[in-house]
């Protein structure tokens, strides 16, 4: 067992480690460096971890850390058989050829001696005082460190011896395969006689003890055996009766291993219930009531063995050959002097002062009713009778039955249990039909828990000191205030171990015990109160389960009987279990002080397991992984709850249950912190966290994503810009052209006034043309003869006389008028008008 609690094995098929769950093999398969699978031997090193050998190779291991040393070419052929480490850390090698070799540094050197040869196979190495002790074939051998040399014991020449085993007082034991165990005491080496018919010639393994300095001795063929001084100890229980043992181990928690042929490790733990069963002798072995009288008798009832009372001196049975009605005994009580007993055919009772039955009358007593579930003592001494078709009969003190009338829906309901509380009132459970009370008038009240137990079975009450009552179901606690009539329910998400409890007995130390088809789990008294005050009804509390690793032969007790369990006057707990009475003595019962961190131990994707170190990284492209984790624990390993989360995505812890690894998917890139913590029995670990980041291809980078961020706003910057533009540019376009139209018409106005303005000039051309050529003939004419006719006097020879020339004038004045006319109707075309 290495410092952190590990357990270490080396087997056929590999080096492996153990946590109380997993087992983890290095092998060639899983570690290359290692060549051949087959370890031979291990021891604990000061390092830490372990040094163990197969066939040509010393290995160190330490969590997931193995570093492998090859045998030198120079050693040629070797095997190793047997290891030890020294007080200085050299490592001695033992091989089958009966070599002695050094392991120091990394370097190997043999031992040569003449006296190897003869040594053989070695089986064993222990140091002691400077020397190395050397079990073989042929003997038992010392090799001096200081003087370099070897010693050897003529008394065990040619005597295999297997194993060997060191006391603190300095005592070595030698044990041999054929002729038992030997002592070498200060130099004298004696033969201890012991008992011929043990088996104890055929010795196998030993292993000091750590608890009493006692050697445990291993056989072949007839189990385990301890040695204690002079005193010698068998344990029938550990049977290895048909394969021999080949080693014992004992861990840090007192337990004890052994490995043997063909049957692979065992484990055994202390015990720490005593079982009442048939070997006790008991009628039967399966208990169904159990009961303690004022004489400290313990009386158990039994499905088909009647019933037994169990004293410290002897055994009592009582049956139906001794005259009980039957031999099915479901209740017990004691009144008195007599103990009373239910049974299937009818009531019973026991004279204790000189323990004889005496006959009773059921039909006198009213108890039409064969089948008696329960026997309920009152504070007033009237025993309260529950049957099978839920009558409920009252035998008073003076021996007379009384009837209760019940209810409709309770008539048909077996009462299967009933308390008496605190302030007088009395309580019934039933199988099937909830619970009810009876006041002191007789006056029944029923409670009906179908809308939180469907079972609708309440199998037994617990009185808190604030007078509320606990009631057991196969659906989980219930609890009920007499004052309010409100009920809550809690399980096992509230910290149960089990929802099927049948039995609350409360200890001495302020623990409550329950029993279920699971074992026994334990709450504190304390923890059950705060459970009631939190309204939360997500609340867990601390508790502790009670079952195999404890001692318990079967784990499946007994309820739905009356008494199902009882405290005894020492203050042992005393419960009906399948295979016995158990007794526990809550004082052997471990408080749990704490659970140890967990811890983490690989990254695991596709094909690959990564062993885990501070800051490992995901490679890129891996979307999907899970990380493993565990947590050292042998007793009961399966009861722990693991809750994990990653640290920067989530606040809150993921439940994984008893779940070891946590899957992932999709994570982003980046820095990450995985944390996981244990929960066992409501303590909580501290927390146990190993930092990872998971690597990114180049498109995930936060610079290749600021890169492109930039180039985005660069490209955005242009594309707006390009857009703007364009834009701009359509507009620009839309205003040219809108301008351009307009200009066009413009323009093409512009060219009609042109064309219009052409028109016009030639039109003024014309007319300058005819007013200088056309108007000038007829008006310079008309001028003239005006002129001539106003001088006409002074004119000596005139051509025309003065009637020609006035008809020269108003012939020229026709011309003049004609041309115009011609020149205005010229000008009216042009404007498009007509005078």
């Amino acid at each position: 067992q290495s410092e952190p609690g590990f357990i270490w094995m080396a087997t056929e098929e590999g080096l492996v480690r153990f946590d109380g769950r997993t087992f983890k093999v290095f092998n060639p398969e899983t570690t290359p460096e290692i060549k051949t699978s087959a370890f031979n031997d291990l021891t604990l090193s000061l390092k830490g971890g372990v040094f163990a050998t197969n066939s040509n190779a010393l290995v160190y291991a330490e969590f997931n850390r193995l570093k492998v040393y090859q045998s030198p070419p120079e050693l040629g052929a070797i095997r190793f058989t047997a290891i030890t480490e020294t007080s200085t850390g050299e490592v001695f090698l033992g091989t089958q050829d009966g070599n002695l070799i050094v392991f120091n540094d990394g370097t190997f050197t043999k031992i040569n001696s003449s006296i190897n040869k003869k040594i053989g196979f070695i089986r064993d190495l222990l140091e002691y005082d400077n020397k190395i002790l050397i079990a073989g074939p042929n003997g038992f051998f010392i090799y001096d460190r200081s003087g370099k040399e070897f010693i050897f014991y003529e008394q065990l020449t040619n005597k295999e011896v297997r194993s060997l085993a060191i006391t603190e007082e300095g005592k070595v034991y030698i044990g041999t395969k054929l002729h038992g165990l030997y002592v070498l005491d200060q130099g004298n080496l004696m033969h201890m006689q012991l008992p011929e018919d043990s088996g104890l010639d055929k010795i196998t393994s030993l292993q000091k003890s750590n608890n009493d300095n006692g050697i445990w001795i291993g056989t072949s063929s007839n189990g385990l055996f301890k040695l204690i001084g002079e005193q010698l100890f068998s344990f029938p229980n550990i049977n290895f009766s048909t394969n021999e043992i080949w080693d014992i181990y004992e861990d840090n928690q007192d337990a004890l291993w052994i490995s043997g042929l063909g049957v692979g490790v065992s484990r055994f733990g202390k015990s720490n219930v005593e079982i009442l069963n048939k070997n006790s002798g008991l009628s039967h072995n399966v208990i169904l009531a159990t009961f303690q009288d004022n004489e400290n008798g313990i009386w158990l009832g039994t499905p088909g063995g009647g019933l037994n009372r169990i004293t410290k001196d002897n055994v009592s049975r009582f049956s139906t050959k001794n005259g009980l009605n039957h031999d099915l005994v479901l209740t017990v009580a004691q009144r008195g002097d007599y103990i009373y007993t239910g049974t299937g055919n009818g009531l019973n009772k026991i004279h204790l002062p000189t323990m004889t039955l005496e006959k009773v009358s059921n039909r006198e007593y009213g108890l039409e009713e064969k089948v008696i579930y329960s026997l309920i003592k009152d504070s007033k001494e009237n025993l309260w009778i529950g049957t099978v078709n839920g009558l409920l009969k009252k035998l008073s003190i003076d021996e007379k039955i009384t009837s209760i009338q019940l209810e409709n829906g309770l008539q048909n309901a077996e009462t299967i249990f009933g308390m008496e509380d605190s302030k007088g009132f009395l309580w019934f459970g039933t199988y099937g039909n909830g619970f009810y009370s009876l006041d002191k008038n007789n006056h029944v009240q029923h409670f009906s828990i179908h809308h939180l137990a469907p079972t609708q079975m309440a199998t037994c009450i617990w009185e808190d000191p604030d007078g509320d009552l606990w009631i057991g179901s196969p659906d989980g606690l219930i609890l009920f205030s007499p004052y309010s009539g409100s009920m809550r329910i809690f399980g096992k998400k509230n910290g149960l171990q089990f929802e099927n409890i049948y039995k609350i007995l409360e200890d001495d130390q302020g623990r409550l015990w329950m029993t279920g088809n699971h074992g026994v789990q334990i709450i504190l008294r304390d923890e059950m109160m705060s459970l009631k005050k939190n309204m939360d009804q997500d609340q867990r509390i601390a508790s502790i389960l009670v079952n195999k690793a404890d001692g318990l032969p079967n784990i499946e007790f007994n309820g739905g009987f009356h008494p199902c369990g009882w405290k005894l006057k020492n203050g042992s707990i005393l419960f009906p279990n399948m295979e016995g009475a158990v007794i526990i003595d809550p004082k052997n019962i471990y408080s749990s002080e704490g659970i140890r961190a967990p811890y983490i131990e690989s990254l695991n994707f596709g094909d690959q397991t990564i062993y885990l170190k501070e800051n490992f990284e995901i490679p890129k492209g891996v979307t999907f992984f899970n990380l493993k984790f565990g947590s050292i624990e042998f007793e009961k390993p399966h009861s722990i709850n693991y809750f994990y989360r990653i640290k920067e995505l989530d606040n809150e812890w993921i439940n994984n249950e008893n779940r070891t690894l946590a899957f992932f998917s999709t994570l982003p890139p980046g820095n990450y912190e995985f944390q996981v913590k244990a929960e066992q029995f409501g303590n909580t670990s501290e927390i146990t966290s190993v930092h990872f980041s998971v690597n990114a291809f180049l498109y995930q980078t936060i610079w290749f994503k600021i890169l492109g961020l930039f180039l985005v706003f660069i490209l955005g910057y242009f594309l707006k810009t390009w857009i703007v533009n364009q834009k701009l540019k359509y507009e620009l376009e839309q205003k040219i052209k809108e301008q351009t139209k307009d200009l066009e018409y413009k323009n093409q106005s512009l060219v009609n006034a042109m064309d219009k303005l052409e028109r016009h000039n030639q039109l003024l051309e014309e007319v300058a043309w005819t007013q200088s050529h056309n108007f000038r003939g007829p008006l310079s004419k008309i001028l003239g003869m005006v002129i001539a006719l106003q001088n006409y006097g002074r004119f000596k020879k005139v051509k025309y006389s003065q009637e020609q020339i006035l008809k020269e004038i108003e012939s020229s004045a026709f011309e003049l008028d004609k041309i115009l006319r011609d020149l205005n109707h010229k000008l009216e075309e042009q404007n498009g008008k007509k005078r």
